[in-house]
């Protein structure tokens, strides 16, 4: 009896390379024949492409190299040899639909946490798959720059995102008073430099900023700051304030009802939270005075370039005295004078950069 040869094993289906001729990322076809060919694949090898996204000993790079190979494809440029990093980066460089969906689909297979898109002239199109690769769990930080289309309102209830740099985006107030209204609690940097913001959208800011966050550096450079009034509520938000011997005593009672909370708790064996406990103001006291501290995890507000004049210094020295030794303000390239830097410099030493 003849033997018979062993069953192959099925391989992904090919497309024809007519679909999707093979060019470097910059001359693509147009974006609709690029999806056809991507999407089709995906029908063809459903099967495949799930096995390939649960295979964690199979690289972010061999699986984005072998659906290219598929679809006759050329990899873009910035994702080889990065099969390892955890930043990725496309900085003034187009990046096309067809990029961004292979990246969305082996994300899971990367050690990715950092993404950094810079000057991308992004269609709504390619945004839409941006903003899903953002929410991808492992995500902290995302830069998304000088890319004036971006819709930032959607990075905001991304939880995973710790740190968030949207510089030169055109940001006017509204847009950032819906951001800081829909954002997560557990921002560490958000960079907001080089954009439309005033007054009315960084009061959204010192609103945000007087919940519990966990925010420890605002750039807020090159904006539309031109007195201390368009930063008063803002720098408010920092620092210590001095509190009266009453006000000083309701914070010794919320201690106490928050330390009976626990023992409750404790006493119930029940798990529980630091949202559920009640919240005392972190104090300090210096010299025989009680002062509340403000954000006392913040580090850095960057207010260079904008429009401080030398008719605001003394609320300047004013915030700046209310300063906690670990927090510290730019204001370089502003309108003081030079008398007014040289006695902030002296006076404040490393809290301020002017």
């Amino acid at each position: 009896m003849k033997k018979q040869p062993p069953p192959q094993t099925q391989q992904p289906q090919q497309i024809q390379s007519r679909i999707i001729q093979k060019e470097v990322f910059w001359v693509y076809q147009s974006q609709n024949v690029q999806q056809n060919a991507y999407e089709q694949y995906l029908t063809l090898n459903q099967k495949e492409i799930y096995n390939l996204q649960q295979q964690q000993s199979v690289g972010f790079m061999e699986n984005i190299q072998q659906v290219s190979n598929s679809i006759n494809n050329h990899i873009h440029p910035c994702l080889q040899n990065n099969s390892q990093d955890q930043f990725l980066r496309f900085n003034s460089i187009n990046v096309d639909w067809l990029t961004l969906k292979l990246i969305h689909l082996f994300i899971n297979n990367s050690n990715l946490m950092a993404i950094d898109f810079r000057h991308n002239k992004f269609t709504s199109q390619e945004l839409d798959v941006v903003y899903q690769i953002f929410a991808f769990q492992r995500i902290i930080k995302a830069f998304i720059e000088y890319n004036p289309n971006v819709n930032i309102i959607k990075l905001s209830p991304l939880y995973n995102l710790e740190f968030i740099y949207l510089r030169g985006n055109e940001i006017d107030n509204n847009t950032i008073i819906q951001f800081m209204g829909g954002l997560h609690n557990r921002l560490k940097v958000l960079e907001l430099g080089v954009n439309k913001i005033s007054q009315e959208g960084i009061d959204a800011i010192a609103e945000y900023m007087g919940k519990p966050n966990a925010l420890e550096y605002l750039g807020l450079a090159s904006n539309c700051i031109k007195s201390f009034q368009d930063i008063k509520l803002l720098a408010h938000s920092f620092g210590k304030n001095r509190i009266s011997t009453e006000e000083f005593q309701k914070i010794q009672e919320l201690e106490q009802q928050r330390e009976l909370q626990i023992q409750k708790f404790q006493k119930q064996k029940k798990k529980y939270t630091e949202e559920m406990l009640i919240q005392v103001p972190p104090y300090v006291k210096i010299e025989n005075f009680n002062y509340t501290l403000q954000n006392p995890q913040f580090k850095l507000l960057n207010l260079s370039d904008n429009q401080l004049v030398e008719q605001d210094r003394d609320q300047i020295d004013k915030f700046l005295n209310r300063l906690l030794d670990t927090q510290s303000v730019i204001l370089m390239n502003n309108q003081f004078e030079h008398s007014t830097k040289a006695k902030m410099r002296k006076k404040y030493k490393k809290c301020v950069v002017i």
